[in-house]
């Protein structure tokens, strides 16, 4: 008999749930499918509701939702069901009425599992750009477990938790060659826009949305349509509203201002309480946007909890901090500001922040590749090309040198000859991108050869196509759709918000809005000649006494280095270097304190920044090798 199954458990503010397909298990909540019970989904918990989500079942299917979905109502006008129907209600009828096509008519954000005794088959749906995490692994009797928390699949009894030393590897190398793969040898992520299908014959992965699929004509916004893009913005950031007190982290740049100027109308138009601004004060030399943090916070009226970084982050110190949140976190923690921001919204929830907004997504959407360069040079664009080198050296902070040597060669000179070399000698081309690719894995990099030769091995599915069909700008916006970090990134965020009991919300990542900016033609995205045209016009206008209109973006890099030549040598010293990566054959001692000896001198800073790593990493792996998850 096969079963399929989900059970809930309390860990630490939220609470998680994994389905199972395999071997039943007794729980007190059960819902059966079929007459001959082929199919359970079970549930343990006080109720079947969770996280926002709801479970439903009729004779022949059952739903598990955890997640927001967006077009409930619509879905339950069109299914003739009441306006309060559960969201997995809609969606169990949705599924009867469409079958597996039911994906093409979801709106939001969300894990979904659906399993279906009649076609033996069980459905595991990721959101269209992965805000919700998904991941799955087989325990030693081959049962399929599925949860959106890798810390749950990895307790289970059965799924080996070996940490997995060819991403880890490869993560060292900068490299990330399989986009469903994860730091554990047996847990697996379904990728966004992805679901998986488990049958009796195997599992199998595909993808379910894409706002360009490869192979067809690329559908171009027009101008025209682009005018609709406010209202896109505008209902991606209701959608967020609507969940409860929001508070929006608000920094000084276009992507967070813009979505704190329409959450403020949004909250006064429907009567809601106006969002509170949360902000770090950041004290570098050229990054100090305290000013334009407390004039649009002052502008819109907001209530803002203003927070010096001194203060937001830990006393211990940032990195400190950061390695003992990676200790507890289900992969390493890949940005270093996580602490000062945990605190942060720890202030906002204390005063009644229930949902926060951020501007994240705004540079992957909104600005335009370099790569465009290349394209340009290929179609003997020069004057596009002038206009293009123009808007980045008014745009950032970059000297005409820098454009020149940037955006030009590496991006546009560079990219075209290997084109060039490629369409010479295809072969003899690749073989040589291959071999500049492995020569680049740093020497101190898996000394144990058996793991050196699995990452040589894997190296050649991180090469982009030097000849791409869509051209260079179009391939490098797709991997903001599939790269592996995008979902790393939103992964460890979602975890922030299951431990603070929070949820955090993107606006540029909802799916209409990356629908619509994805298929904008470059030069539309950079109108009036500045990166980010499309919303700096509308929040120049809006707050016309702080320079948005000139602004240049700005960076905390000068910044993150000055505490990385503060606290690094400390904490390399404290942990006596990185003994567990070591003993793994992960990097080599003796070429790791070379590089470090180069790297704590005071001008090397990309060397800091490998050190750094190698703390983080090895403080992660550590805690799994001690039974920590």
């Amino acid at each position: 008999m096969t079963t399929a199954a989900a059970v809930m458990s309390d860990v630490g503010t939220r609470r998680e749930w994994l389905a199972a397909l395999g071997n039943g298990r007794t729980s007190p909540f059960a819902m059966t499918f079929g007459s001959a019970t082929d199919w359970v989904l079970e549930l343990q918990a006080d109720s079947p509701e969770f996280l926002g989500g709801s479970t439903a079942e009729d004779h022949a299917c059952g739903v598990l939702f955890d997640g927001i979905l967006h077009n409930r109502a619509d879905l339950a006008a069109s299914l003739g069901l009441s306006e309060g129907s559960a969201d997995a209600r809609v969606l169990l009828n949705a599924y009867n009425r469409w079958g597996a096509d039911v994906t093409r008519h979801i709106k939001g954000i969300f894990a979904l599992v659906i399993s279906d005794s009649v076609e033996r088959r069980l459905f595991a749906v990721r959101d269209p750009l992965g805000a919700y995490p998904l991941f799955y692994a087989h325990d030693a009797t081959g049962r399929l477990l599925i949860s959106t928390s890798i810390a749950t699949l990895v307790s289970q009894p059965g799924v080996d938790g070996s940490v997995n030393r060819e991403a880890l590897g490869d993560h060292l190398a900068h490299r990330w060659p399989v986009a469903e793969e994860t730091f554990y040898k047996a847990v697996r992520r379904v990728p966004a826009g992805s679901r998986l299908i488990a049958t009796t014959t195997g599992t199998r992965l595909e993808g379910y949305w894409d706002p360009a699929p490869p192979g067809e004509p690329i559908k171009w916004i027009t101008e025209e349509e682009l005018e609709s893009f406010d209202d896109r913005l505008t209902a991606a950031v209701e959608r967020a509203v609507v969940q409860g007190r929001s508070g929006i982290f608000l920094s000084g740049g276009l992507d967070s201002i813009a979505v704190a100027a329409l959450a403020t109308d949004i909250t006064r138009r429907t009567g809601r309480p106006a969002p509170i601004a949360l902000s770090i004060g950041f004290p570098h030399e050229g990054g100090n946007e305290e000013p334009i943090q407390r004039g649009v916070a002052q502008s819109l009226g907001l209530e803002q909890e203003f927070v010096r970084f001194q203060d937001a982050a830990p006393a211990e110190g940032l990195l400190t901090a950061v390695l003992e949140y990676t200790r507890s976190s289900p992969a390493p923690v890949l940005n270093s500001w996580d602490p000062a921001y945990t605190n942060l919204a720890r202030r906002g929830k204390s005063r009644g922040v229930e949902v926060i907004l951020s501007g994240a997504g705004g540079d992957e959407w909104l600005t335009i590749s370099p790569l465009l360069a290349a394209d340009m040079l290929l179609a003997g664009d020069v004057s596009g090309l002038s206009k293009f080198l123009s808007t980045w050296q008014r745009s950032y902070e970059m000297t005409r040198m820098d454009v020149f040597r940037s955006t030009f060669v590496t991006y546009g000179v560079r990219p075209v000859g290997s084109l060039a070399l490629h369409r010479i000698a295809p072969k003899a081309w690749h073989g040589s991108r291959v071999r500049r690719l492995l020569h680049k894995t740093p020497a101190w990099v898996a000394p144990d050869p058996a793991l050196r030769q699995a990452l040589d091995r894997r190296a050649e599915a991180a090469i982009t196509s030097a000849d791409p069909e869509a051209g260079f700008y179009f391939q490098d916006v797709r991997a903001g759709l599939r790269h592996p970090l995008a979902s790393m990134e939103l992964e460890e965020i979602f975890e922030m918000g299951r431990r603070l009991d929070l949820r955090f919300l993107h606006p540029y990542w909802d799916a209409d809005v990356v629908d619509m900016l994805y298929r904008t033609p470059p030069l539309l995205l950079s109108r009036g000649g500045r990166a980010k045209g499309l919303v700096r016009e509308t929040v120049a206008r809006r707050f016309p006494a702080l320079g948005l209109d000139r602004q240049k973006k700005r960076a905390a890099t000068t910044f993150f280095q000055s505490i990385l030549r503060a606290e690094i040598p400390k904490l390399w010293r404290s942990s006596g270097g990185v003994p567990t990566l070591v003993g793994m054959g992960i990097v080599d001692a003796h070429q790791v304190n070379v590089m470090v000896q180069d790297g704590l001198s005071e001008n090397n800073r990309s060397g800091l920044i490998r050190i750094w790593e190698l703390l983080n990493l090895d403080a992660w792996v550590s805690s799994r090798r001690n039974g920590v998850t």
